[in-house]
């Protein structure tokens, strides 16, 4: 449990073209992944619950705040910083949907990282990890210019605010990384989706 208040946030509102159906409503152990990630964020201690989602989709999480992104397009960029601007917090926990192998340790050790007094990237084989990370809410500036620009790519903003000391970069050790493997097709699941 984290000794600091914090927002949790979750990214869902892509096309999910790829997988042909809308991951959301995937299911892992009889439980949708948009439920999970909201139960993994709760019991991780957030203080609040923003779904960053669809307008059309009703996404079956009561206690969330729907928000939906202000440029279509945009990918989970525009995600963010519906997050963030949403926030009561000044740190966002923030989890795409398609993340069905993390796990609460994984989260507990990320936002000790952070502690309180920076945002937390995890980095891996794949560079950063931008999907699963705890952002200040002092960063939404920078995202609302990275849109304005149509600079839509995490790694970029998670670089500049590395440069600008709010966040910290957290090194994946191999036992984490396949945690952030997410799910973007049919081929993706183990046992195919469910």
């Amino acid at each position: 449990m984290s000794d600091f208040p914090f927002s949790g946030a979750i990214i869902a509102g892509g096309q999910s073209s790829r997988m042909g159906r809308d991951k959301a409503f995937l299911t892992v152990d009889g439980q949708t992944l948009v439920a999970r990630q909201a139960s993994l964020l709760r019991e991780a201690g957030c203080a609040e619950l923003i779904l960053s989602g669809r307008p059309e989709i009703d996404y079956g999480v009561p206690d969330a705040r729907k928000v939906q992104d202000t440029i279509t397009g945009a990918g989970p960029m525009a995600g963010l910083a519906a997050a963030l601007a949403a926030a009561n917090h000044p740190w966002v926990l923030v989890l795409a949907v398609d993340l069905p192998r993390l796990n609460l340790d994984f989260l507990y050790r990320l936002l000790a990282v952070g502690g309180g007094r920076a945002g937390v990237v995890p980095h891996g084989p794949r560079g950063h990890e931008p999907l699963a990370a705890l952002y200040p809410r002092a960063l939404l500036a920078e995202a609302e210019a990275a849109l304005a620009q149509k600079a839509f790519a995490l790694h970029t903003l998670v670089e500049r605010a590395e440069t600008l000391g709010l966040i910290t970069r957290w090194e994946l050790t191999p036992a984490d990384a396949p945690l952030l493997a997410n799910c973007n097709t049919p081929e993706d699941w183990p046992s195919g989706p469910r």
